[in-house]
C-alpha cells in the first residue's frame, strides 16, 4: 500500500511539472498594423498587381509595333528539277540538280501607321490605369480593415462593460439579499435582483460571441490564422474631427478619389482606341530591306544580295470590318464618359453625406453621454433609497437598467462616430489618414 501511495504522488509531481500545452501567445495588434497585414496579403491586391503587370506587357507589345524588327535568316536548299523556260527563258529546260544557300540581315520599319500609334498610346494609357487601381484596391482594404477593427473595438468595449453590469448586479443581489435578513426587503426584490443578474449574464454571453465574430472577420482580410489570439490594442476616439466646408471637400473628393481618376483613365483608353479604329481608314507606308550573301554552299563562291522595298497600303473594301470596330469602340467610349458623370455624382453625394454624418453621430456621442452620466446619478440614489430601507428594489433594478443601455449606446455612437470619420475620409479619397491612436485633426491637408 505504501509502495502504490508513492507511485500516485510520484506520477502526480510528474504531471505537475511537466505542462501538457503551452499557453497561446496573443498577437497586439494595431489597426496600422492590421493595415499593413491586409495591403500585403489582400487578395484584391494581389490581382490588381497582377493586372498591371499584364497591362505593362501589353503596352511593350504595341510599342514594338513601332519599333524596326530585324531578324537574322539564313536558308540552304536543294532543288532537283527546275523549269527555266516556265520562267521567260526561252531556249532553256529543266535544270538540276543544284545547291542555294542564302544568310540575310531582314529589317522592316512601319514608316506611318497612324492606327499602331493611337493603340500604342491606349497601351500607355491601360498601364496607368492599372496602377491606378492598384491604388484603389489598396484603399478599398483600407477601408474594409478599418471599419472591421472598429466594430471589433465597439464590440470588445460592450463587453468590457458588461463586466461591470455584472459585477454591479451580483453586488445589489447581495445587497437585497442582506436586506431580506434585516427584514427590509421582500422575497420578490430578491427574486428580481436574481433575474437581472441572470439577464446581464446572458448578455454578456452575447457580446462575446459578437466580439469572437468580428475579430474573425478581422483576421479574415489581414490573413492571420483564425486560431491565433489577438488583442486590438487601439481604442475607440471621440476626438472632434477638423473638417473640410462641403465645397472644398467636394473639390477635393473629385481631385482625389481613386475612383474618378480610374473613370477617367478608362474613358481616355477607349477614346484612344476609337482613334486607331477610324485611323485604320488611314494609308500605312512600311520600308523594308535586307542585305546578305548568296551561293551555292555557305564556303563557296558567295556573292553579296541586298533588296529594299517602300509599300503603301490602303483599305478598299474589307467587308465593313472598320465600320463595325468603329462603332463598337464609340459605343464603349460613350459607356465610359456615361459612367464617370454619374460617379462625379455619386462623389458628390458620398462628401454630402458623410459631413451630415459627422454631425449628426457627434451629436448623438454627446448626448449619450449625457444620458449615461443622469442614468449614473439615478442608480446611486435609488441604491441609497433602497439601502436606507426607503423602498423597494424596483426603482433600483430599473435604474441599472437604464445605466445599463445608456452604457451600450454611448459605446455604441463612439464606433458609429468613428466611422463616420473614417467614411469621411474615404469620400474626400484619403482613407490612409484615418488612424485611431493619434488625434484626428488631419482633415485640412
Amino acid at each position: 500500500m505504501k509502495l502504490m501511495l508513492n507511485s500516485l504522488v510520484f506520477l502526480a509531481l510528474l504531471t505537475i511539472a511537466v505542462p501538457s500545452h503551452a499557453a497561446q501567445e496573443v498577437m497586439p495588434l494595431s489597426l496600422k498594423q492590421c493595415i499593413d497585414l491586409a495591403l500585403k496579403n489582400n487578395i484584391d491586391v494581389l490581382l490588381s498587381r497582377a493586372r498591371a503587370q499584364q497591362a505593362q506587357g501589353q503596352q511593350i507589345v504595341l510599342d514594338a509595333d513601332l519599333l524596326p524588327q530585324i531578324d537574322a535568316v539564313a536558308s540552304q536548299q536543294r532543288t532537283w528539277w527546275e523549269n527555266i523556260g516556265a520562267l521567260g527563258f526561252s531556249g532553256f529546260g529543266v535544270i538540276g540538280p543544284f545547291n542555294t544557300f542564302d544568310a540575310r540581315i531582314m529589317v522592316s520599319q512601319r514608316i506611318l501607321d497612324f492606327s499602331a500609334i493611337a493603340h500604342a498610346q491606349a497601351g500607355k494609357i491601360k498601364w496607368q490605369a492599372s496602377q491606378l487601381e492598384i491604388e484603389l484596391a489598396s484603399q478599398q482594404v483600407v477601408l474594409a480593415t478599418s471599419e472591421a477593427y472598429i466594430q471589433a473595438l465597439g464590440y470588445a468595449q460592450e463587453l468590457a462593460t458588461s463586466y461591470e453590469d455584472v459585477r454591479l448586479a451580483d453586488h445589489f443581489l447581495s445587497l437585497s439579499l442582506h436586506q431580506l435578513d434585516a427584514g427590509l426587503a421582500s422575497s420578490v426584490d430578491v427574486a428580481g435582483n436574481r433575474t437581472q443578474l441572470a439577464q446581464e449574464e446572458a448578455k454578456q454571453e452575447e457580446l462575446r460571441l459578437n466580439v469572437a465574430k468580428a475579430q474573425l472577420e478581422l483576421k479574415r482580410l489581414i490573413k492571420v490564422p483564425l486560431s491565433q489570439a489577438i488583442e486590438l490594442t487601439d481604442t475607440l476616439e471621440n476626438e472632434d474631427l477638423d473638417y473640410l466646408k462641403v465645397d472644398e471637400a467636394i473639390a477635393h473628393a473629385q481631385e482625389d478619389r481613386m475612383e474618378i481618376l480610374v473613370a477617367h483613365a478608362d474613358s481616355n483608353y477607349s477614346l484612344e482606341e476609337l482613334k486607331a479604329s477610324k485611323r485604320e481608314y488611314l494609308p500605312k507606308i512600311d520600308l523594308t530591306g535586307d542585305v546578305g550573301e548568296t551561293a551555292v554552299e555557305p564556303d563557296k563562291d558567295s556573292a553579296h544580295a541586298a533588296e529594299a522595298m517602300i509599300k503603301i497600303s490602303l483599305p478598299i473594301w474589307e467587308g465593313n470590318r472598320i465600320a463595325g470596330d468603329v462603332k463598337e469602340k464609340a459605343g464603349l467610349h460613350e459607356e465610359q464618359k456615361i459612367k464617370a458623370d454619374d460617379l462625379n455624382w455619386k462623389i458628390e453625394e458620398d462628401v454630402r453625406l458623410s459631413l451630415e454624418t459627422l454631425v449628426s453621430t457627434r451629436a448623438q456621442m454627446e448626448a449619450e453621454k449625457k444620458v449615461e452620466d443622469f442614468a449614473q446619478q439615478e442608480l446611486n440614489l435609488a441604491q441609497d433609497r433602497f439601502s436606507s430601507g426607503l423602498g423597494d428594489n424596483t426603482q433600483l433594478i430599473n435604474a441599472q437598467v437604464v445605466l445599463a443601455d445608456a452604457k451600450d449606446k454611448y459605446v455604441q455612437t463612439l464606433a458609429l462616430y468613428d466611422q463616420a470619420q473614417l467614411n469621411y475620409f474615404a469620400a474626400i479619397g484619403k482613407p490612409q489618414q484615418f488612424d485611431l491612436s493619434i488625434k484626428k485633426n488631419e482633415g485640412k491637408n
